[in-house]
């Protein structure tokens, strides 16, 4: 089942973060989420179990995806693309033109999906991320939206 996120949800964020990042956001970022502007949503199974969850912030016509993360174990079974799709079909209703996200340049599998989605690669940001070695290149990708 999709649904939107809550405050109640971050300790189930954490643990699916914390699986699938080098350097997953701590307790504090979830929790400003939901102090700002920013939107989410989970899908969660039958027994209340969160298996993955997006997170966006739109504003002045733009969204940017800050958070997209689904279980290891769940993946590549069509969630991420599945609250991908639903994320972008809020932020269009919302007056979003363009939906904008960073994606380290080794994660493959994540840079699969936005291309399939039909996202394309638009920079990147060097040093953006930390990694255990040191910093990893960011790639920026969008996607219009109307």
């Amino acid at each position: 089942m999709l649904r939107t996120v809550t405050l109640s949800d971050v300790p189930q964020l954490l643990a699916i973060e914390a699986a699938t990042q080098v350097e997953p956001w701590s307790e504090e970022i979830f929790k400003l989420c939901f102090q700002g502007d920013s939107r989410g949503w989970v899908i969660e199974q039958v027994n209340s179990k969160i298996i993955g969850f997006v997170l966006v912030l739109v504003q002045a016509g733009e969204c940017h995806v800050l958070n997209l993360a689904v279980e290891p174990s769940q993946q590549r079974q069509g969630y991420g693309c599945k609250l991908l799709s639903y994320a972008l079909t809020v932020a269009k209703q919302q007056g979003a033109e363009i939906a904008y996200l960073e994606v380290r340049s080794s994660n493959d599998n994540a840079i699969a999906l936005y291309r399939k989605m039909g996202f394309g690669k638009i920079g990147e940001r060097k040093n953006y991320y930390f990694t255990m070695d040191g910093r990893e290149d960011a790639l920026v990708y969008a996607i219009c939206l109307n």
